[in-house]
């Protein structure tokens, strides 16, 4: 049994990139698909480009709604699909993009699961050119995935809409990994893909190189440090480490990653990792990025 499919895109100033993000649902093999506009009042051109692009479509395939002011990603994620007429909902943010056979996939696992993620492969930059392609291994199960933080991209996330919870404003940016590790708690069926269909785009603007990034993080860490099952305590202190150390944070991160390691010392056998511990916990990032010393 198939069904109708909401695709909730937000956006907020997406004038760049809202063209390809909503042209790639359109495009999909799936053909069952609505798609929900939530324009977080932007101030840039991205209302005019959508009605410009697709007005035949606005009221029909595509419908569009506007914040009377900016109300941030999870509210406007949350609004979204309160207004789907769907069965499933897959988030897409503005700036990312799928390939054609996407929704079809994970349509198919939403029979017998509550959630479906694609692991995401394929980086692109602003004018869509592939810029890396990631070959990082995912761990076997599912705690593993989840309590190393190395899942949460809504644009890979399609889930029963009868089973959403809603996404949290006070994590904002880490509100999609908190969504996560709250909807396993809960009991959730979470199916993982491998299958390279979501494609992320890089750009100047993206959360997860802005400090508010690290600070949601810890909040994170606060929130549920006491909820993570103890075979599973190393990955979840590793992973918030690893956040402080990227954004200058060396005394909390040191002191998470030396936790994690007395909990269980292979950690450093992956050599990606070690290699990440070093480059952040002795600013070595710092030193190739400027040419010169750190700056602390």
């Amino acid at each position: 049994m198939e069904g109708l499919v909401s695709v909730v895109i937000p956006v907020y100033n997406g004038e760049r990139f809202i063209k390809d993000a909503v042209n790639s649902a359109i495009n999909q093999t799936y053909s069952d698909i609505e798609i929900v506009i939530v324009d977080d009042a932007s101030k840039d051109r991205t209302e005019e480009i959508i009605f410009g692009s697709f007005n035949d479509l606005i009221g029909k395939k595509i419908h569009y709604y506007r914040n009377e002011k900016n109300m941030e990603r999870a509210y406007s994620r949350n609004f979204g699909v309160s207004k789907a007429k769907g069965s499933f909902i897959f988030f897409l943010d503005y700036d990312d993009i799928w390939e054609k056979g996407y929704v079809s996939e994970s349509v198919k696992y939403l029979q017998e699961y509550d959630i479906v993620y694609s692991f995401p492969r394929t980086f692109i930059d602003e004018k869509g050119k592939v810029i890396r392609r990631s070959t990082k291994k995912i761990p076997k199960t599912i705690e593993e995935i989840l309590y190393s933080s190395m899942i949460g991209y809504p644009t890979a996330t399609a889930l029963r809409k009868e089973k959403f919870s809603g996404y949290k404003d006070k994590y904002i940016p880490r509100e999609d990994w908190e969504f996560f590790l709250r909807s396993f708690k809960e009991g959730l069926k979470i199916k993982i893909l491998d299958n390279d269909k979501v494609f992320m785009r890089e750009h100047g603007g993206r959360t997860s190189r802005n400090p508010v990034f690290w600070r949601s993080t810890l909040k994170v860490y606060q929130d549920y440090i006491n909820q993570i099952p103890d075979e599973y305590h190393h990955l979840f202190l590793f992973s918030i480490g690893e956040v402080c150390l990227r954004f200058g944070d060396l005394k909390t991160g040191w002191k998470l990653i030396i936790e994690s390691l007395k909990k269980e010392p292979s950690l450093l056998a992956d050599k990606r990792r070690l290699l990440s511990v070093l480059k952040r916990g002795f600013r070595i990032d710092r030193i190739l990025k400027k040419g010169g010393s750190p700056s602390q």
